[in-house]
């Protein structure tokens, strides 16, 4: 009688926490931020994750976890079905009164029945004030393909991650928590809620400017009350940039760990604000030349005489609308080199005391006042002499 024994070959690097690190980065870089989510112990508490809860839902599923159709409660076998179907049969009408009676109630009791009540003030508050935008998807991958040289190093409470960003050296640590053993000898790793964290942007003044949405690594964003908070995976490498026709600005971070993190974007007037204002600028003095007197009507600068003009020969020399700039800051937009401008007026004329024909030429100080401003997309410049 032959016997024999068999033996089961098991590689427990898979059930190391280093092998779960690299299913983890895995994730990350094919940008499947559901597979990621998958791999945590419970999800953090941050804010109101509303769409990683999404991704949660669809990790579960993956893993196995029961569809929403599937119930506990006993199938009826067919007889009792058949049962069922010649009783509702047999009394069309009392099945009638019972649907009528039902909706009565419904109206007299309101809309929504008493076993579903709202959720808390507070949560529908802050439900969506995380933006998943990271978690998943391009953002996901664009973050995963800056992060070159990747090492994954075994710890007993986790794994570390050594890896460079352009050309800086970074390090991070997966903190990880034994979930049970696998076929009672292999450890279950999985990812501890540390592993996710914030990241706030703030975008100051940037409802002034009529900046209401950034890009993040290459996806938009929306701003609430001119920032955003983000729900980031560790690492993550996030790049926030603006360029709209106004205005311009940038901003970089790479997330190593958990605890605050944040990108502070500095606004900046883009060249063709300054185009425009320059034109308006150039557009007002001209107008201010072109009347061809001494004192242009509307317009701030201007001298007296008393000798014989010649009105033909007035002509106006205007200061170069580039010394004048246009910068955004904390409290919006804001205008330098409009307060001490100087304009050149020559012409020939005679002189009152004895009429000898003189050319004069005169050097005259003024000053514009310019209000800058947004109008939903346009940028609205007012001139007008100080």
């Amino acid at each position: 009688m032959a016997s024999g024994i068999g033996i089961w070959q098991v590689d427990e690097h898979v059930y190391a926490t280093d092998a779960t690190a690299e299913n983890y980065w895995e994730a990350l870089s094919s940008g499947n931020g559901s597979a990621a989510v998958g791999m945590f112990s419970s999800v953090p508490e941050l804010g109101a994750l509303g769409p990683a809860q999404n991704l949660v839902l669809s990790a579960e599923a993956e893993d196995g976890a029961p569809d929403e159709d599937t119930d506990d409660e006993p199938e009826q076998d067919d007889a009792e079905q058949d049962d069922t179907q010649q009783d509702d049969a047999a009394d069309p009408d009392d099945a009638e009164d019972g649907a009528t009676e039902d909706s009565a109630e419904d109206s007299e009791d309101g809309a929504e029945p008493e076993d579903a009540p709202a959720p808390p003030a507070e949560d529908r508050l802050e439900l969506g004030s995380v933006d998943s935008v990271l978690l998943d998807g391009e953002a996901l991958s664009h973050s995963a393909e800056q992060i070159e040289a990747l090492s994954i190093t075994e710890r007993s409470d986790g794994a570390d991650l050594a890896f460079t960003v352009d050309g800086e050296q970074h390090e991070a640590h997966l903190p990880m928590t034994r979930e049970g053993s696998v076929w009672f000898f292999f450890d279950d790793w999985k990812l501890a809620p540390e592993a996710m964290t914030e990241v706030e942007l703030s975008v100051p003044a940037a409802s002034l400017g009529g900046i209401g949405q950034v890009e993040v690594n290459g996806q938009p964003v929306n701003l609430h009350e001119d920032g955003a908070t983000l729900a980031a995976f560790v690492p993550t490498v996030v790049d926030v940039g603006i360029d709209s026709q106004w205005l311009t600005g940038s901003g970089h971070d790479v997330v190593t760990a958990e605890g605050n993190h944040r990108i502070d974007i500095e606004l900046e007037a883009s060249e063709t604000a300054a185009e425009l204002l320059h034109d308006e600028v150039e557009e007002y003095l001209t107008g201010c030349a072109e009347q061809e007197v001494l004192m242009p009507s509307g317009c701030p600068m201007g001298i007296t005489t008393p000798n014989q003009v010649d009105a033909d020969t007035i002509s106006w020399e205007m200061p170069d609308p580039s010394d004048i700039s246009l910068t955004f800051g904390d409290d919006g937009w804001s205008i330098s080199g409009a307060d001490n401008l100087r304009a050149t007026v020559t012409f020939e004329s005679l002189d009152y005391f004895d009429g000898g024909e003189l050319d004069e030429s005169h050097d005259v100080s003024f000053g514009l006042d310019i209000q800058v401003g947004a109008s939903g997309e346009d940028l609205v410049i007012s001139v007008i002499g100080d």
